[in-house]
C-alpha cells in the first residue's frame, strides 16, 4: 500500500489495560506451589575487604531455614553479568579482553553490597531473621574511589587478569596507540588560532526504575532450570546461565516477566545467578528472590562516572581542525561493561562533527564504587556534557552563533558515523536546529539576555547529538520472528523482543498489521519464553523498532507473499499485481476483483474436496512466515535541544524554564509513544546535568541509596516541554523509522549547561551543576557583584 493506515497513528498501547487494572504479572507477583524464599546476605560494612571467617551455623539453625549457601556451596565458576561478551565475535572478544570475574558469593568484597552468602527459608521473614544471624569477620582493605587511587603503586589488585587495575583500554590491535580517530592531531593543533581545553567530571547516575529486581527460579524433577526474570536480554541470560551452571541450553528455560522500567539496569543479569544457585540447592521447590529498594540501589550497575579531558582546535573563522580527548571512567568492583562506555563515549564524539583530526583514549579502572554498566545513552551524555560546552566556549571566542556553527560543521549524509567506515544514510539535523530555534525564540532571547541586571539571570543554550539504531557492525544485531496465520485470517507474531514499558510491542504490532494489511486488533503479539521464541539479542542500543521491527516486517512480508501466491491462482493474475487492505486481497488495477484472505487461510487448514466438483477448495497448508534477520546498517538518529534557564545568583538555584527537543527520528511508528520516550529522556537528562549523583563516603559506602536522599527530577521540577518530531524517512529502517529510546536524554544535558553559560558567563566542569557549585562559581568569578555580564 502506498499510504499507511496504521503506521504513524497513536494505536492504543497493548499493555495498558493489564497495567492499569493490576493484571500485569511482574516477577514479584509470581506465586507457585511449594515456594521458598531466598535472601542474599551482603557486606554493608565495607566497600573493600577480605572475608576472614564466615559462620553460617546459627543461620542454618534458625526456624524456617531450609538451606544456607556459602561460596563453597555453589559453583566455583565465575561469570560476567554483562552480555557484551556474547555480542561480539570470538576474535573481537579476545582483543577486548573481557573476563569472567564475578562469583556467586565472594570472599573478596569489592564494593558495598557484594554478595557473601545466601539463605533459603520457608518465608521471607524467616530468611531475614536468619540473615541477621550470619557471622562474618572481615579484613578491611584500602578503598579506591578514583582511577588515580586504584592505579597507584602498591594498590591491592582486583584481579590478576588486569594488572594495575586497568580493566580496559582501547586495544592496540584495533586502535593504533590505543586511540580512536585519525589524522595528525598534534600538527593540526599547531595550526589552530583558537584552542579550548578543560578537564571535566561526569557523575554516577542511578536509573531509578520503579520495579526493584525480583526473580523466581525452579529446578524440576528432570533437572531442568526455569528462571522468571525481567531482564532486557532474556535469550542471552539463557546462554549465560547455561554456561555458568554447566547445563545444556535445552535444560535452561527463561520466562520473561513484565518489566517495570529498565533504562539499562536490566541489560544482562543482576541476581539471576544467586536465584538459580538457590533453586539448584533445593530441587523441586521454586525460590523467589527479591531486592529491597536500598539493595537495588547498590547492586544495580549504574552510569559510568569519571574524568573526561578534551581539547579542540579551530581556525579563527571557526573551522574545526582537531579534537583530542580522554575519558577515564571509574568501573566499580567488577569488569562488566568495562569495554562498552570506554569505547562509545569516543564513538559519539567521532560521529558528531567534522574534525579533520581526532584522537580519543578510553580507559576503565576498577574502583570500590558500586557496579557500573549500561544506562540510557551509554556514554553519550558524558560526551555531550563535555563536547557541547567546549563548542560553545569556542563560539564565544570567535564570535559565532552556536546554532549556525553547528549547522555548518555537524556530520551528515555520506560522512562516517559513530562507527568508522559506516556512513550516515540520512540526517535531518539542520531541520531540527531550525525548528527548535524558532520554537524557543533563539535569536530574540539571545539578544534579550545579552545584558541583564539584578540577581535573577536568564539564558538560552543549544546542544546536538547523534546516537544509533542498534550497534551493527560493532555488535551482533540479530532478531528472529515467526508469523502464523490462523484459519480465520488473524495473525500471531512470535518473537523475543523485550518491552520495558516504552511501548515497543505496540509499535511492533502496528508494523505487523500494516505489512499484512490486517486490522490492528486482528494481530496478536506473543513474546514467548525461551522454549518457543527465536533468538533476539535483547533490548539495547535503541534497536527494538529498527531491528526487531524490520524482522517483524520481513516475516510478515513472507506471509503476504504466500497469501498473494495463493490468491493469484484464484484471481488469475500475477501475484505482483495484487494488494491487500482490511484482509481483502484485490487486483491493483481493478479493486472490485478480489478475495477475502480468510477464504485462503481457511482452505489452507481445512483442505476439503468439494463433493460437487471433486476439486480441492484451495491450496493446502497453514501459512507461516519466518525470518532470522540481521540489519545492514544502524541508521543513527540526530537531535537538537534548546533550553532556557533562570538562575538565582543569590541562592545558586537553576530552574529550567523551557526545553525544546527536536529529533530526527526518521518516521514515528506511534507518535505518542515517541513523544513519551523523548519527554522521559528529558527528565533523566536534566537529572544528569543538574541534580543526580550517587555519593560515597571515604570508606566507599553509599550515602543516598533511596528516593528520599537521591534527587531526581519530579513533576514540579520539570519545565515546559515542546517536542518536535522531524520525520525524514530513513531509507533502511522499517517504514523509514530510526531509534528514539535513548536519544532524548542526551542533548538536554549540553543545552542546559550552555544555557547556564549564557546566563551568567560561567561554565561548570563538574556535573551535576548543583546550587552549591553555582554559588561557588559565582563567588569565584565575582559575577554576583557587577551589574552586567559580557557574553557573545
Amino acid at each position: 500500500m502506498s499510504e499507511q493506515a496504521i503506521v504513524g497513528t497513536n494505536a492504543p498501547r497493548v499493555d495498558v489495560r493489564d497495567k492499569a487494572t493490576g493484571q500485569a504479572q511482574y516477577a514479584a507477583d509470581i506465586r507457585l506451589p511449594g515456594m521458598l524464599y531466598g535472601k542474599v546476605v551482603r557486606c554493608w560494612e565495607h566497600a573493600h575487604a577480605r572475608v576472614k571467617r564466615l559462620d553460617l551455623s546459627a543461620a542454618a539453625a534458625s526456624p524456617g531455614v531450609v538451606r544456607v549457601l556459602g561460596p563453597k556451596d555453589v559453583t566455583p565458576k565465575r561469570y560476567n553479568s554483562s552480555v557484551l561478551d556474547l555480542m561480539v565475535s570470538e576474535s573481537m572478544h579476545d582483543m577486548l579482553g573481557d573476563i569472567d570475574d564475578q562469583p556467586i558469593f565472594t570472599d573478596h568484597v569489592k564494593f558495598q553490597g557484594d554478595a557473601i552468602c545466601g539463605i533459603i527459608a520457608r518465608t521471607e521473614e524467616a530468611a531475614e531473621r536468619a540473615a541477621a544471624k550470619v557471622v562474618v569477620e572481615y579484613e578491611p582493605l584500602p578503598v579506591y574511589l578514583t582511577a588515580e587511587a586504584s592505579r597507584a603503586p602498591g594498590a591491592v589488585q582486583f584481579t590478576p587478569e588486569k594488572p594495575g587495575n586497568l580493566a580496559f583500554q582501547l586495544p592496540e590491535a584495533m586502535f593504533p596507540n590505543h586511540a580512536l580517530g585519525g589524522g595528525d592531531v598534534e600538527a593540526a593543533m599547531r595550526e589552530a588560532d583558537v584552542v579550548v581545553e578543560d578537564a571535566f567530571y561526569v557523575p554516577k547516575q542511578k536509573q531509578c526504575q520503579m520495579e526493584p529486581h525480583a526473580y523466581v527460579a525452579k529446578v524440576d524433577s528432570g533437572g531442568r532450570l526455569t528462571c522468571w526474570t525481567s531482564s532486557q536480554m532474556p535469550k542471552l541470560v539463557q546462554r549465560k546461565l547455561s554456561k555458568l551452571f554447566d547445563l545444556p541450553m535445552n535444560l535452561v528455560k527463561i520466562v520473561p516477566t513484565v518489566i517495570g522500567g529498565g533504562f539499562g539496569t536490566r541489560l544482562g543479569m543482576i541476581s539471576e545467578p544467586q536465584a538459580c544457585a538457590m533453586a539448584l540447592a533445593v530441587p523441586g521447590h521454586p525460590v523467589k528472590l527479591q531486592t529491597l529498594r536500598e539493595e537495588d540501589w547498590v547492586i544495580s550497575p549504574s552510569r559510568h562516572p569519571g574524568k573526561y579531558w578534551m581539547r579542540i582546535g579551530f581556525k579563527r573563522d571557526g573551522s574545526p581542525l582537531a579534537c583530542d580527548a580522554r575519558f577515564e571512567n571509574y568501573k566499580g568492583g567488577y569488569y562488566l561493561d568495562a569495554s562498552g562506555t570506554a569505547f562509545t563515549a569516543g564513538a559519539w564524539l567521532g560521529g558528531m562533527y567534522r574534525f579533520p583530526a581526532l584522537r580519543y583514549h578510553g580507559e576503565s579502572y576498577f574502583t570500590n564504587q558500586g557496579l557500573t554498566g549500561a544506562y540510557r545513552g551509554y556514554g553519550n551524555p558524558q560526551t555531550n556534557f563535555v563536547l557541547e560546552q567546549l563548542i560553545d566556549r569556542a563560539c564565544a571566542e570567535f564570535g559565532a552563533d552556536p546554532v549556525e556553527w553547528r549547522k555548518k560543521w555537524h556530520k551528515g549524509v555520506g560522512d562516517d558515523g559513530w562507527c568508522p567506515g559506516v556512513t550516515y544514510p540520512s540526517c535531518a539535523l539542520d531541520e531540527c536546529l531550525d525548528r527548535g530555534a524558532a520554537a524557543i525564540g533563539w535569536t530574540e532571547k539571545r539578544r534579550k539576555y545579552a545584558k541583564q541586571d539584578g540577581p535573577i539571570r536568564r539564558g538560552v543554550g543549544v546542544a546536538v547529538m547523534n546516537h544509533t539504531s542498534g550497534a551493527m557492525p560493532m555488535l551482533l544485531e540479530h532478531t528472529a520472528c515467526t508469523v502464523k496465520l490462523n484459519e480465520d485470517a488473524t495473525a500471531e507474531i512470535l518473537f523475543a523482543c523485550s518491552d520495558m514499558g516504552q511501548g515497543s510491542h505496540t509499535a511492533l504490532k502496528q508494523i505487523a498489521a500494516e505489512t499484512l494489511g490486517f486490522p490492528f486488533e486482528h494481530v496478536q503479539l506473543s513474546p514467548g519464553t525461551s522454549d518457543v521464541a527465536g533468538f533476539d539479542i535483547g533490548a539495547h542500543a535503541s534497536r527494538t523498532i529498527y531491528v526487531g521491527g524490520a524482522a517483524v516486517k520481513k516475516a510478515c512480508e513472507e506471509v503476504k507473499r504466500q497469501l498473494f501466491e495463493r490468491a493469484s491462482l484464484q484471481l488469475g493474475v500475477p501475484a505482483d499485481q495484487l494488494d491487500i487492505r482490511d484482509k481483502r486481497i484485490f487486483v491493483q488495477e481493478d479493486p472490485a476483483r478480489g478475495i477475502d484472505a480468510e477464504a485462503i487461510t481457511r482452505a489452507g487448514v481445512y483442505h476439503f474436496i468439494d463433493p460437487a466438483t471433486g476439486e480441492p477448495g484451495g491450496v493446502p497448508g497453514q501459512i507461516q512466515g519466518y525470518v532470522s534477520f540481521f540489519p545492514p546498517h544502524n541508521s543513527p538518529p540526530f537531535g537538537a535541544s534548546f533550553a532556557e534557564v533562570e538562575i538565582d545568583t543569590e541562592t545558586g538555584e537553576v530552574r529550567v524554564v523551557e526545553l525544546v527537543n527536536a529529533h530526527d527520528i526518521g518516521r514515528a511508528i506511534n507518535p505518542a509513544a515517541v513523544e513519551g520516550q523523548l519527554e522521559g529522556g528529558i527528565q533523566q537528562g536534566l537529572g544528569f546535568v543538574l541534580s543526580e549523583e550517587i555519593y560515597y563516603d571515604a570508606d566507599g559506602r553509599v550515602q543516598n541509596n533511596s528516593f528520599t536522599d537521591y534527587k531526581m527530577f519530579g513533576p514540579e521540577d520539570m519545565p515546559k516541554i515542546t517536542t518536535i518530531l522531524v520525520e525524514d524517512a530513513d531509507p533502511i529502517g522499517p517504514y523509514g523509522a530510526k531509534s528514539v529510546g535513548e536519544s532524548g536524554l542526551v542533548s538536554p544535558v549540553g543545552a542546559v549547561a550552555n544555557a547556564i553559560f549564557h546566563a551568567i558567563g560561567i561554565q561548570f566542569t563538574e556535573a551535576p551543576i548543583t546550587p552549591e557549585k553555582v554559588l561557588k562559581g559565582i563567588l569565584e568569578k565575582g559575577v554576583r557583584d557587577y551589574a552586567t555580564i559580557r557574553r557573545s
